[in-house]
């Protein structure tokens, strides 16, 4: 792949011309990007849709809205870094390109803007409820068209993409509309731009969540945009003879967003007495001797020569022995301690040298988080007087330490995976296989601990379950038969009055895909009743928490 290619400035429609008192300034396609993303109604949406609390009350915690811009702004400081990264592994490509250098920051910005854009109400626990409420009624005989089962109607990939809703799809449909309208309000954006949002490019039909390539982990795209994602890989060059790859500043914008979930996402669970910072503490020194033990036993038990995964497990035993003698704090510790490692490199041969070097390495590697909590606990054991806001205060600060080394770690990983970026073969996250993954398994894992499981979690997320499902079954059926030639036949008043709240531009979008299709499709029945469920999931995933609330609560009366 090149820089000149991916960083495709083709759109979908023609560009509108800018006021000539414009056009001396420097404001480059990618300029003008961002500034229809910012006045969108998709990115403004966002303000109002759940980040981890949903229907939350605050005005601390974070929104989609907020989310968006800080992994906007942490990706574009990652790709400020990487442009300015003149190291080997970047070989000459930003130093003697300039423009390039400049460009690359605003693109991956403009990614980290519109990354959750198709992210339904409720947040993850949404798309779950959508893709559920479709595998269910696809498995129901009684939910028909014209006398035949739905599910028999569809084809694999219709089926599959509404069985298993994902944002990051719905997020490339809601900027592929653009291509209906001549003169819409929708945001019409460089190709290069589009791409660096498919974190996915796999169908729903090929996506699989344990394979080796991170790429097949979701689906990136459904049937209604195959033509639009072919133009997309096409124009920006990641589109091969086999298949299609990830866009390079993708691994950008993705580390960029797990950076702000890990980090400021525990800020607001903090801020909610979620945890206090002496159960995070403790949680997090046991978690991280966890992923240790677990991490270097498997790394034990990657060497294949017997003997010597039994000097090895003899060596992590008399490390072990080390740090008891230290902590003991004994007169003759040193001394001790001295022996002892004499003891553990005495257990290796001088040709077993390479095996005690890449043990070494990966103990000191698989330590790096103990690193950061020994940050923290500086901090805190600092403080004269601890109260909940000093608390905070210490752990907001140590957050932001910790966000500015994972971005540095970040900005390695591209620069020592570099060649294979380009070549469309690194499989991995840039997190993958870094001292930086275990400290993200263990922050992540805190949100699990203390907040998605808890029983207020659980009952705000069934609350969203209620309100969704819902809503699905009473706007389902009333676009069942919609726009058909015989609709008077099977629309009840009831259904109309559904219809009518669906928004003019959600039924412009469906009879603009509806003309594209051949009149002699064999399966045009099915293809329409597709665009129709799209029409719906496009209108409900598009809904702000509170308007899908509301909505809820008028249809069934409860206002």
């Amino acid at each position: 792949m090149e820089w000149k290619t991916l960083l495709s400035t083709q759109r979908q429609g023609e560009k509108k011309e800018k006021a000539k008192q414009f056009t001396r300034f420097d404001i480059n396609d990618f300029d003008d990007d961002f500034l229809a993303i910012v006045s969108s109604q998709a990115f403004r949406r966002l303000q109002d849709k759940t980040q981890v609390f949903p229907l939350d009350k605050s005005d601390f915690v974070r929104t989609r809205l907020t989310h968006s811009m800080e992994v906007s702004t942490i990706a574009r400081q990652i790709g400020v870094m990487i442009a300015q990264d003149h190291s080997q592994y970047l070989k000459e490509d930003f130093k003697n390109d300039p423009v390039l250098a400049a460009k690359l920051p605003t693109v991956v910005s403009c990614a980290g803007l519109l990354h959750d854009i198709g992210n339904p109400p409720f947040g993850h626990y949404g798309e779950s409820v959508l893709g559920n409420w479709f595998r269910k009624k696809f498995q129901d005989d009684s939910f028909t068209f014209r006398g035949v089962k739905v599910a028999d109607l569809l084809n694999e990939q219709m089926k599959a993409d509404l069985e298993h809703f994902e944002g990051n799809a719905q997020g490339l449909r809601i900027l592929a509309k653009s291509r209906n309208k001549e003169n819409g309000c929708d945001v019409n954006l460089t190709y290069a731009v589009m791409n660096t949002l498919i974190k996915y490019p796999t169908s729903s039909t090929n996506f699989d969540k344990k394979h080796p390539d991170v790429k097949y982990h979701k689906l990136g795209y459904y049937y209604a945009e195959k033509e639009i994602m072919d133009q997309v890989c096409q124009a920006t060059g990641t589109k091969t003879e086999n298949g299609y790859v990830r866009h390079p500043l993708v691994f950008i914008m993705e580390a960029a967003d797990d950076i702000a979930y890990a980090t400021a996402d525990l800020e607001d669970a903090f801020k909610k007495e979620q945890f206090t910072l002496d159960q995070f503490m403790a949680y997090f020194e046991k978690k991280a001797a966890a992923v240790f033990s677990r991490k270097l036993e498997e790394f034990i038990h990657s060497c294949e020569d017997a003997e010597l995964q039994a000097k090895m497990r003899q060596y992590v035993a008399i490390r072990n022995q080390m740090k008891t003698v230290l902590a003991e704090n004994a007169p003759d510790a040193q001394e001790k301690v001295q022996a002892l490692d004499s003891e553990r490199r005495a257990l290796f041969t001088e040709e077993e040298q390479g095996a005690l070097n890449a043990l070494s390495r990966t103990i000191d590697n698989l330590k790096k988080p103990e690193a950061r909590f020994k940050v923290l606990k500086k901090l805190v054991a600092e403080q004269e007087i601890r109260s909940t806001e000093t608390d905070f205060n210490v752990f907001s600060n140590w957050l932001e330490e910790t966000r500015l080394w994972l971005m540095y770690s970040a900005c390695f990983a591209f620069s020592m995976h570099y060649q294979e970026i380009m070549a469309g073969t690194f499989t991995k996250d840039l997190f993958e296989g870094t001292y930086s993954e275990d400290l993200l398994e263990i922050m992540k894992s805190v949100m699990r601990k203390f907040v998605y499981d808890t029983h207020d979690m659980v009952l705000l997320q069934l609350s969203a379950k209620r309100i969704v499902e819902t809503l699905l079954d009473d706007f389902i059926s009333a676009a069942m038969y919609y726009d058909e030639p015989d609709a008077d036949q099977y629309i009840t008043l009831i259904d109309d009055r559904f219809i009518r709240v669906i928004p003019d531009n959600f039924k412009e979008d469906y009879k603009a895909a509806k003309r594209n299709l051949p009149a002699d499709m064999e399966n045009l029945d099915g293809e329409k009743l597709y665009l129709r469920f799209l029409m719906v999931t496009d209108f409900i995933s598009g809904m702000t928490d509170s308007y899908a609330r509301n909505l809820y609560q008028i249809s069934n009366g409860l206002n």
